[in-house]
């Protein structure tokens, strides 16, 4: 067997389902510049594709197919914690450019969108899913996880922030709660699809992928 032959032997176990979260002997995983690089370029990613993406619909104070969902959800998965700030920090900011909503309010999205740029992410690590969505197994833990629970979470926190904010009714709760819900996660599980499936290879074997929650 040649060398490059014994390396890309060696590249894919490293790389297998079972492998992508486990710390090898000796492996140092310690937070660094690469980090904090892909927290800042997540977050100008969202922010663009948050105020500017082609595909959001505004439906009053809710989004019918909102993109930066998607970022939410690749973020912490490929990313954990960092992945996680980046996905509370940028709707602030896109929500100041596009006028959506007033900062108060935004800030008082952090949870929510912290929650739906945490969950999918503990979830693949918590039961070792491979973020390239290889087997069925992942692509289940991704959808229940990352795109059910993180969403609904989401969803009910922001539509009651819109109600003690004043901006609903309670009457309208349950239409702005399904149309916040389902929106965020058709964006986010069609366009989360593509991500992992294309991209997660790159970002496995890169010094930024996190295998923890900060490395």
């Amino acid at each position: 067997m040649t060398s490059s032959s014994i390396n890309s032997v060696a590249e894919s176990s490293a790389t297998t389902s079972e492998n992508v979260w486990k710390v090898a002997e000796g492996e140092v995983r310690k937070p660094g510049l690469q980090h904090f690089v892909m927290t800042a370029l997540f977050t100008g990613i969202g922010i663009v594709v948050g105020t500017f993406g082609s595909l959001a619909i505004p439906l009053g104070y809710i989004t019918a197919f909102w993109p930066g969902q998607a970022i939410q959800t690749v973020g912490g998965i490929w990313y954990g914690g960092w992945g996680g700030i980046a996905g509370a920090a940028f709707p602030i900011i896109s929500n100041a450019i596009a006028g959506s909503a007033p900062l108060p309010i935004s800030l008082a999205y952090i949870p929510g969108n912290l929650a739906q740029s945490v969950v999918g992410g503990l979830a693949f690590r918590l039961f070792k899913a491979d973020p390239r969505l290889r087997s069925g197994r992942d692509w289940t833990i991704f959808t229940i996880f990352a795109i059910i629970v993180s969403n609904l979470i989401g969803a009910l926190w922001g539509s009651g922030v819109l109600i003690v904010f004043g901006l609903i009714t309670s009457g309208a709760f349950w239409v702005t709660f399904i149309g916040w819900f389902l929106g965020n996660s058709i964006a986010s599980w069609v366009l989360g699809v593509v991500m992992l499936k294309f991209i997660s290879p790159i970002v496995l074997r890169s010094k930024a992928f996190v295998k923890r929650v900060w490395a």
